[in-house]
């Protein structure tokens, strides 16, 4: 006759059923840290396109970049900040000098006006509520709200998982992304 053997090798139901519960679970984690990890990169994506927009102002009054048919603005190119409107920035030309963006056609006018994506926006600035910094041909000379030796510091937050990322500009013309 056959013999029984004692070693059946298999899985139990409940082996099984434990297997997929623990697959499911770290499915489950790997997924809400995947959108956690994807809102923070959108984050640092922003932050870079923010300090390149700032260069933008600061190469075009290098390279005395025309604006209205003029060689250089009075007062170089900028980029204007306002808590009062925390989802857009505005690159302008200076057109009066005054090294601050006048929301005047004959006296400033803006070039771009930029918009942050949804769920991102200016959370403090510093040295102000509104921040306007100023590159003045040719070397540039950096004006931070019309002053030679102030510094500005922009913090965008995602309003998400309220991260924060920080773009320092020095009175030197320094862009910093920390």
């Amino acid at each position: 006759m056959y013999k029984k053997t004692k070693n059946l090798k298999g899985f139990t139901l409940i082996e099984l059923l434990v297997s997929i519960f623990i697959i499911a679970i770290m499915s489950g984690l790997f997924m809400v840290n995947y959108h956690n990890t994807n809102q923070r990169s959108q984050l640092g994506v922003v932050k870079q396109k923010l300090a390149s927009d700032i260069r933008i102002a600061q190469n075009n009054s290098l390279g005395s970049k025309t604006y209205d048919g003029v060689t250089t603005p009075s007062g170089g190119w900028g980029v204007h900040f306002s808590l009062a409107d925390p989802t857009h920035y505005i690159i302008f030309a200076d057109k009066d000098g005054d090294f601050l963006y006048n929301n005047d056609v004959n006296k400033d006018k803006a070039k771009e006006i930029k918009t942050l994506p949804a769920g991102i926006t200016v959370n403090s600035l510093s040295p102000a509520n509104t921040v306007d910094i100023v590159f003045f041909p040719p070397d540039p000379v950096t004006y931070i709200n019309a002053s030679l030796t102030a510094n500005a510091q922009i913090t965008l937050k995602e309003n998400v998982n309220n991260s924060t990322a920080i773009i320092s500009v020095k009175f030197c013309g320094v862009i910093d992304t920390d």
